[in-house]
């Protein structure tokens, strides 16, 4: 889309203003101004520079400051005006002015209705990272403390309370106390019929939606939002909730109806004469381009953004411009050097300007695509020392841009050579990537738990909430009880049986899920868990081997091969030891470099065969695989005392293995070839000795010869855990 320049946006402004006059914000909705700020007020989306010039020379002319505030009626004129002034303030991203102007009215000491329109306006219109002393949780309890403590200045004034809430609360993922206050906003608004208000709580209901993965009723609530928001010309709401419905369908891969919705968004703000929101929804839009292999079109939209931030004078517009002017430079594949070139400009004048606002995630994202150019350009030791200033950044916040830097460090260190160094970072990488999947994983069970927690009440009550207002219709027109009451039998009924329908489908859903997570995620081997059962389900009367298998080459592979190679040689592992084995061994995956088979004793001669017989296994796999096959193995039968077979559970005989395991290890890390060893019970040993902590009791009834060994190295003396100093 080609800009055609500013007389023309002002041409559209003349023409559209009319449309746009009932345009609301959320969080303005209950104040009172005096008719002289009216028309401020009225063009605090349209044109939010003037609404800043109006209330500023209203204040001037009426003496409104802080200090003159003597009678009650002065100090609301003041905090409604003032609160007016800072929105404005917040839809030119002009941050530190408006909390500048809304500080003060928090610290007035007791709650008033004031304090709360103070909070909803920091809350829903700056971003926490701009006000990093009223963190997300600050604000929820104070909101909290102010809902109790105060009484509201309006009904209305309750509603955007309980939605700002909801707001927060879906910041900082407590997902329950979103569902409270979006469920009690809505039982504050049916008593109203407020219009506005039920198109922000459907924006909201979406973005709750969105949060814990339902998608159909994310975009379903979104798309009722919008139809309501350009129905009423509420401008904001309506920038608001397109923008997150390119985000759902950017996130589902249908990136042409992303656009599609992106665009509307841009079009929406070419009718007013608010700039920055013009410029931010054209570097969005730009964003959704390139990501949609679409370099070229993307570039045009920056420099269209360009010229409206070059009018507005934005700074952190601007660095975010030339943050997107430089990732998509470095994305493009046409005039590859003189595109790296302009890359590089667009990245160092972003890291400038990120740097000269305190904007440390951005400055981290500016280096990490500096890092990415200089990689590119073969100059790793410029890219390590973007990266290690990235480190410094990051400390422990942003993990996800900290893991991206571990691993271009790594990159660069293999690029010059020093591999001792890449290992390093590549591990920090890994052990970075193990807490992100721990954190997503976590949050996933909490969106589960949520999904499973609120399916009936939330689909159920909002098609209900919708199909009774069609029966009230219904039985006002028709006026007969018979009529609604049969059917609302039948919408019961469909009701009920969809949702026995859907709740199955959700348990069969988390039951697939708990089946994935019962097998090692690369080998595919089940897990074996010293609390698991599986033990008992194996024995049934006739003797067996326990064997433990510690596979050193295991615990090297990301280093040798990379993550990807690692994962290829585990699942052939996994695929040839089933093959092999077949039926007659069962094999658990115990922990990342151990295995542990159990056989029946009848099928092999003694436990050497048995150890033999899997060692052959290896050297045959890491020949193959070029890795080296030397490996060790404890090995203990049950039941491990023939005259008392349940004296020692299967569960616990693992410590045996275990003990086992540790002096095979021994033998191979001194012998530096496979071993093994066999921990055996001389007859008729008394099952009250090994009463208690068998890794202990296993040793002290070694070294009194009540317990044997039989290893692959007779003579072989061994360290015991015990009695190391």
């Amino acid at each position: 889309m080609k800009y055609t320049g500013l007389w023309m946006r002002t041409l559209c402004l003349v023409i559209l203003l009319p449309l746009s006059q009932t345009a609301t914000a959320l969080a303005l909705l209950d104040i009172k101004l005096p008719a002289s700020l009216q028309s401020a007020f009225q063009s605090r989306n349209n044109d939010p520079l003037s609404c800043i010039d109006n209330v500023g020379q209203y204040m001037l002319q009426k003496g409104l400051a802080q200090g003159s505030e003597e009678e009650s009626k002065t100090r609301l004129v003041y905090a409604s005006a003032t609160h007016l002034q800072a929105f404005c303030y917040a839809q030119i991203e002009d941050y530190a002015s408006s909390l500048s102007l809304l500080q003060p009215l928090l610290e007035k000491g007791t709650a008033s209705a004031e304090q709360i329109t103070t909070l909803n306006i920091i809350a829903l219109e700056i971003p926490e990272e701009e006000r990093r002393q009223l963190t997300n949780q600050q604000l929820l309890a104070m909101l909290y403390t102010g809902a109790q403590k105060t009484a509201m200045a309006s009904p209305e004034q309750a509603v955007i309370l309980q939605l700002t809430i909801a707001h927060l609360s879906l910041q900082i993922n407590r997902y329950r106390d979103a569902y409270t206050a979006l469920q009690t906003a809505q039982e504050l608004i049916r008593k109203k019929h407020h219009k506005e208000l039920y198109a922000w709580l459907n924006y909201y209901y979406g973005l709750y939606y969105e949060q814990i993965n339902q998608p159909q009723l994310s975009i379903s609530s979104f798309l009722t939002a919008n139809t309501l928001a350009d129905k009423h010309s509420l401008i904001k709401l309506s920038g608001q909730v397109k923008r997150a419905l390119a985000d759902v369908y950017q996130k589902k891969h249908r990136l042409q109806t992303a656009l599609d919705f992106s665009s509307q968004q841009v079009e929406l703000y070419q009718r007013t004469a608010n700039t920055s929101k013009q410029a931010a929804s054209l570097i969005q839009h730009a964003i959704l381009k390139r990501q949609n292999n679409e370099n070229n079109q993307s570039l045009i939209y920056l420099f269209n953004a360009l010229e409206l931030i070059q009018i507005n004078k934005n700074s952190a517009l601007l660095a975010q411009l030339y943050l997107e002017l430089g990732h998509s430079y470095l994305n493009s594949k046409n005039e590859q050097s003189k595109h790296l070139q302009l890359a590089q400009k667009y990245l160092q004048n972003a890291r400038f300007h990120f740097t000269r606002l305190n904007k440390p995630r951005y400055q981290i994202e500016s280096l990490l695509l500096l890092a990415k150019l200089n990689i590119m350009k073969n100059d790793p030791a410029l890219a390590i020392l973007q990266l290690e200033k990235v480190l410094q950044l990051s400390e422990n916040n942003y993990l996800s841009l900290r893991a991206q830097a571990f691993e271009m460090l790594a990159l660069s260190y293999e690029i010059t050579g020093n591999h001792q160094q890449a290992n390093r970072h590549f591990k920090n990488f890994h052990a970075l990537q193990e807490r992100l999947k721990e954190y997503f994983f976590e949050l996933q069970q909490l969106q589960i738990s949520e999904q499973l927690q609120l399916f009936e009440n939330t689909q159920q009550q909002k098609q209900l909430q919708v199909q009774n207002t069609q029966l009230q219709k219904t039985a006002k027109r028709y006026q007969t009880l018979a009529y609604s009451a049969i059917s609302l039998l039948i919408l019961i009924s469909l009701l009920f049986f969809y949702t026995l329908k859907r709740n199955k489908k959700l348990n069969n859903a988390h039951q697939d899920a708990q089946q994935r997570l019962a097998f090692h995620p690369r080998t595919k081997l089940p897990f074996q868990y010293v609390d698991s059962h599986h033990f008992q389900y194996t024995y049934h009367g006739k003797p067996l081997y326990y064997a433990l298998l510690n596979i050193p080459f295991l615990s090297q592979l990301n280093e040798l091969l990379g993550t990807y190679g690692a994962m290829k040689i585990e699942r052939k592992l996994g695929e040839e030891l089933q093959m092999y084995f077949k039926c007659n061994v069962d094999i658990f995956q115990f922990r990342g470099n151990q295995i542990l088979f159990i056989a029946k004793q009848k099928e092999y001669k003694n436990a050497g065969d048995f150890a033999q017989n899997i060692e052959n296994f290896f050297t045959s796999f890491c020949k193959k695989q070029q890795l080296s096959s030397t490996v060790s193995c404890g090995i203990v039968a049950f039941p491990f005392l023939n005259n008392a077979s349940r004296a020692l559970s299967p569960s616990k005989t693992l410590n045996l293995s275990s003990l086992a395991l540790f002096a095979a290890s021994q033998i191979r890390k001194q012998k530096q070839q496979s071993s093994w060893v066999e921990l055996y019970a001389i007859d008729n040993l008394q099952p009250a000795f090994l009463n208690g902590d068998l890794w202990r009791l296993g040793q002290r009834a070694i070294d009194k010869g009540i317990i044997k060994i039989n290893t692959s190295h007779p003579g072989f003396k061994f360290n015991w855990p015990n009695h190391r100093s």
